[in-house]
């Protein structure tokens, strides 16, 4: 396998995250991604930054990410073979969102990325794929895709992820109860933490309002993380999606943190990082 488009690409910026508890036996799964952020102070360097939601970052002290291993004689996957890379102490490398009630996080791992380059084929996320909310396409109503490890369900012969879709429900460009986030309409299983969500443009392009057709912008804009889901109890409240034993039933809506927090988190990271690099 190959992979050539957008969607072939984040089946392999997508990573299974492992959660470790204090004696390394494992407690949970969630989803993460890779995402490629420039370094504004020196163009030519970049940092690489897996993301996932606080919440999976916090639950544990260890993780374990499983990339894929690279072809020894070309620039491929090697598919079904797995590289487990053990992550014990990431405190010195770990950035939550400031602002406390935004569920994100991120960890540079861009030591890891040079260290094992010649040997995992990994694919990342363009910040020029984040949306801005500004973008005559995003509305309410519109399909999106997310990809991640629904209930710790993906292709483990081949550490393939799950891509599944839904539906934006609430206004995007508004944000939902004050936060920089919305709703998105799809089961949003627990194990979905961390999925990056999308929204397919493909051909219908907009240029000053107006609609165009094979236009040179991504066919997909990255709009959000998913965090957490709709579950109906005496009450509906909010579950994170973390894989933990449970016995709610989830409603099939989800709570997505939109791409323009995420931008805030990485700004700060970049700032950090040339100010002491």
């Amino acid at each position: 396998m190959n992979p050539q488009t957008f969607v072939e690409q984040i089946l392999f910026s997508t990573l299974r995250i492992e959660l470790l508890d204090e004696s390394s036996q494992p407690n949970g799964i969630g989803t993460g991604f890779l995402v490629k952020a420039d370094l504004k102070s020196q163009p030519d360097k970049v940092i690489f930054l897996l993301v996932s939601n606080r919440h999976v970052f916090e639950g544990s002290k260890k993780f374990v990410v499983n990339f894929h291993k690279r072809k020894t004689t070309e620039n491929k996957p090697d598919l079904g073979q797995i590289y487990r890379y053990r992550v014990d102490d990431y405190s010195q490398v770990y950035f939550a969102h400031s602002n406390p009630n935004i569920d994100l996080a991120c960890v540079n791992i861009t030591s890891i990325i040079v260290q094992l380059n010649t040997q995992i084929y990994y694919k990342f996320l363009d910040q020029r794929f984040f949306a801005n909310f500004t973008e005559p396409e995003l509305e309410a109503g519109q399909r999106g895709v997310f990809v991640g490890y629904p209930d710790n369900r993906y292709d483990p012969k081949h550490n393939l992820p799950i891509i599944r879709s839904g539906i934006i429900a609430s206004h995007p460009k508004v944000d939902y109860n004050g936060e920089q986030q919305f709703i998105i309409d799809a089961q949003v299983f627990p194990g979905s933490s961390g999925s990056p969500v999308f929204l397919n443009i493909k051909e219908a392009q907009f240029n000053r309002g107006q609609i165009v057709f094979g236009g040179k912008e991504p066919p997909y804009l990255f709009v959000g993380v998913i965090s957490a889901t709709m579950i109906r109890n005496n009450v509906v409240n909010f579950a994170q999606t973390q894989l933990v034993p449970s016995t709610q039933e989830v409603i099939g809506l989800g709570l997505v943190f939109k791409s323009t927090a995420l931008a805030d988190l990485i700004n700060t990271v970049v700032i950090q990082y040339s100010s002491t690099n």
